[in-house]
Order: structure tokens, then sequence, then C-alpha cells
């Protein structure tokens, strides 16, 4: 089992790719290793592909993460985690450990790594089985293998290096010649795929060159307690558990998240694992990111899309309420939080233009609607729109100022008609939900900025309350409350 010694600075590095999932999971990632190793946010090395947009980098700038754009190595699919070290060359650190995204960090894993030696974890699985092993090694020259071990989740065995590619753990003295053999064994496993073709194992190229650069290199290896790279998507033996060590950092799989966003591992059967996920969930709660959880919400739950607020009862109520308050004369409509277009894509609206933070909701949108506007938010330049609506997103504020400026963007953008929804009081079941903020009275909020002549009820569902405000002549120097 691994080393306590001191590994020195550590930089940890993690791939987002195109899908909205990775910024999601790897932005939790990077708190709970910031939050339970200590390191300052500069050596969280995030490292994007090439199709990820510039608003998902800038979150994670944000924080104080390098962020690196990365090239794809070989055919672009199966081999990128070795690319990471092009990006890491010149940067600070005595210890570099590469982590897969969809893993989250529930205790300190520093003192499970090797200052002296490469760790990475055993497979959990005979991936692939031990005879395509051998025939792989053959083919790439070798004249021998590593020595054989057993697997960790089952019966079955391996070689010594073939690792889950979850974790590995590199010093700074072995990196430069271990990634230049694992990228020239990953070119040669591409260009003689065939074999692993056959066995639908192509996928595991990463995997297999790292274990031949290893022996290639001879460079000393020590296996990974599995602490530090504890699966959790289906059951199975925890072979290499360090039991001395508390569970450290969870490999779930981007299967175990529900529709809110936290972890349901169907692999969870003991009570630490329980509480374990549960720390991880409460992680999840306190870092919400509204943006990076609802693109990640539209792409893979898209029949919940922004919620039980646009579907069912609430879908045909508000499209009857906005019907009722006179939306379809409007000459001009904004649409702040528009999502993806369920409540009002079935409406004949003139000049309309949609604001969303989600680029996956504003495509979708698009596609429902293609000869209507959409923007993100903030847009460049918003003119008045004589009818405004924004529904359910106030109450999606983290903060009282990203509230407030919220309110005083929907005023300043109204020209006659304002439909917006939120809370008036708050709940034990605001106060419970990670995703839902109260942060004072709407119709406060709404009256304070002074631009409504009358502020009115017009209606209510599940939690929130409707309002019409109307933007008009104010003779009393007050808005008026109904």
């Amino acid at each position: 089992m691994s080393s306590t010694k001191d590994p020195g600075r550590i930089a940890v590095s993690f791939i987002v790719d195109a899908d909205p999932v990775f910024a999601y999971t790897g932005w939790h990632l990077a708190h709970s290793v910031v939050e339970h190793l200590g390191l300052p946010w500069d050596d969280i090395h995030v490292q994007f592909t090439p199709e990820v947009p510039d608003q998902t980098l800038d979150e994670f700038r944000h924080l104080g993460c390098s962020a690196h754009r990365l090239s794809r190595f070989g055919d672009g699919r199966y081999c990128n985690k070795l690319a990471q070290w092009e990006n890491l060359r010149n940067a600070p650190g005595d210890h570099f450990v590469f982590l897969d995204t969809d893993m989250i960090c529930v205790s300190d894993f520093s003192t499970l790594l090797s200052p002296t030696a490469i760790s990475a974890k055993i497979v959990d699985l005979e991936n692939p089985k031990l005879p395509l092993l051998q025939e792989l090694f053959e083919r790439a020259g070798f004249r021998d293998h590593p020595p054989i071990v057993a697997i960790e989740a089952r019966e079955g065995a391996t070689f010594q290096g073939n690792c889950n590619g979850g974790h590995y753990s590199v010093p700074r003295q072995f990196a430069d010649e271990l990634f230049g053999e694992w990228r020239r064994f990953a070119q040669l496993l591409l260009d003689d795929i065939e074999p692993l073709r056959i066995a639908g194992k192509q996928s595991h190229v990463d995997q297999i060159s790292f274990c031949m650069a290893l022996h290639a290199t001879g460079f000393p290896f020590e296996p990974l307690a599995s602490n530090a790279n504890y699966f959790l998507h289906f059951v199975g033996e925890h072979a290499e558990r360090n039991v001395d060590h508390p569970l450290a950092l969870l490999h779930y799989h981007n299967s175990s998240l529900n529709v809110v966003g936290l972890l349901e591992p169907k692999g969870v059967v003991t009570a630490e694992e329980s509480e374990a996920v549960s720390r991880a969930n409460d992680q999840i709660k306190a870092n919400f990111n509204p943006t990076l959880f609802w693109e990640f919400r539209y792409r893979h739950f898209p029949e919940r899309g922004s919620g039980v607020g646009s579907r069912g009862a609430n879908l045909e109520y508000k499209r009857t309420l906005l019907r009722g308050e006179g939306i379809k004369d409007a000459s001009t409509v904004l649409d702040v939080g528009c999502g993806d277009l369920e409540v009002v894509s079935g409406l004949n609206l003139k000049a309309y233009l949609g604001l969303d933070t989600s680029v996956e909701s504003l495509e979708r949108a698009a596609r429902l609607r293609p000869e209507w506007r959409f923007a993100l938010v903030p847009p460049a330049v918003t003119d008045r729109a004589e009818f405004v609506i924004c529904f359910e997103v106030a109450i999606h504020q983290e903060t009282a100022e990203d509230y407030l400026a919220l309110i005083d963007f929907l005023a300043q953008s109204t020209e006659r008609t304002l439909i917006v929804s939120g809370y008036e009081a708050p709940t034990e079941a605001i106060a419970a939900n990670h995703m839902l903020y109260f942060h004072e009275a709407l119709s406060e909020s709404l009256a304070r900025t002074g631009r409504f002549s009358s502020i009115k009820k017009v209606g209510a569902h599940t939690d929130v309350t409707v309002f019409r405000c109307d933007v008009g002549q104010i003779h009393s120097g007050t808005t008026a409350l109904s």
C-alpha cells in the first residue's frame, strides 16, 4: 500500500470535455480537492477540449483555477488524458495527480501518495482480458511482460500497472519520460487497433499504453490504495482498500448523478460508503453553480428541463395566465430565463427575445422556434420590451447582490408590463433545497425600483407568487401595491 511520506507540492489536473456533465462534475471535484487537501486554486489545472465554450472556462478561471486548452491526442477520443502533460511541463509542483472528472474528494488523499514512485490503483475488472493484454504486449514489441496480479473487484488477473484511469499519481522526476513513452505506445495501439476493436475495448487504449510505458521505463511503481479511487457505480470488492485510512476520493461515474445533480451510486452497500456519499452531496449543495447545473440538466434530463414549474398543470397555468395578461397583443416580448421554451413555445408572439444562462437550453429553444431571437445572459445590448416575463428565476439567485441585480434589470427592461414570479416569505422547504434562495419579499424588491405605478398579485403556483407590474405615471411618489 501507499506511503505516508510527504509527496511535496501537489498539482491536480483533469479534463473538461464538450458534454456539460464534465464541467458540472469538474466544478465539484475542484472544490472538494481544495477543501480537503488545502491546495491553492491555481494548483488545480483544468484542461478544456476545443469544443468547450469560453463561458465555461471563465467559470473556472473566476475560481482561480489554472485553465488550459487541451489539444486532443491521436484519434481524439480515447487518449486525451496523456495529452495533459503538454500544458503542465512548466507548472509548479513536485507531484502531479491526474483525475477523471467523475470523482469527488471527501477526505485528504495526499498521505496515500508515494513521493518516490508512480502510483495508480489496479483495474476494477479484467479490462481487457489477460490473454488480450499479453497479445498486445507482444504486438508492441515486448519480449516480456509485467508481473501478473489480481484485479480488485472480482476474481481475475491482469498485469501490474494495468490501472484504473481515474487516478494516476506521477512525481515530477518521472513525468517527462513517462509521458513520452505513454504517447508512443498509445499511438502504436491506435495504429494497430483491430484486436481491441474486436474485443470492444478501444476505450482502454490510454490505460493499456500507461501500463506499457511503466514497463518500458522500469520506473518504480506502487499500487494505490483504493481509498483514493473508490468505485461506487457497481457493487464489488475493494481488495486494495487501506483499512487504516478513511475513504478519500469517490469514483462514482456520471450515471450516478440524479435529476438534481446529486449522487445516487448503485454500488453503495455499507454504512461507511453511504456516509461518504452523504458528505459528497453536502459539498455539491454547498458549491452549487446554477449555470453549470442547468447545462448538465438540459442535456441529460431534457424531460425534466427547467423543472416542475414548467411541466404538467403548472405549464398550462402559466400559459393561460400569460394569455389573460395580454402577452399575445404585445409588440415586443422579453423572456428572462426562457429555459427550454416549454411555457411560450406554443404562443404566437411578436418580436420575441429569450435570455438564459444556459447555452444548452438556448440551442434547444432555437430549434423549437427558429424565427425567434435568443441570447446568453448578460446580453450585449437589450432594448426595453413592451412585455417582459420572468418565471422562477429570482428564486435561484444565490446572493442578494445577484437577486437585486436581476430585479433592477427586469425593471429597466420593462416598457409597459412585467410578469414575474418569486417568493414572498421564507419557508423551511426553501432552506432545505440547495437550489433555492430567499432574500426578501419579491413585492418589496419590485417596489423599491420605483419604476412601476402598479404591482399586483395575479396568481400563484407551487410556492411562488406571480406579480403583474405596470409602468406608468406615479403620482404619489410611491408604487401602489394591491
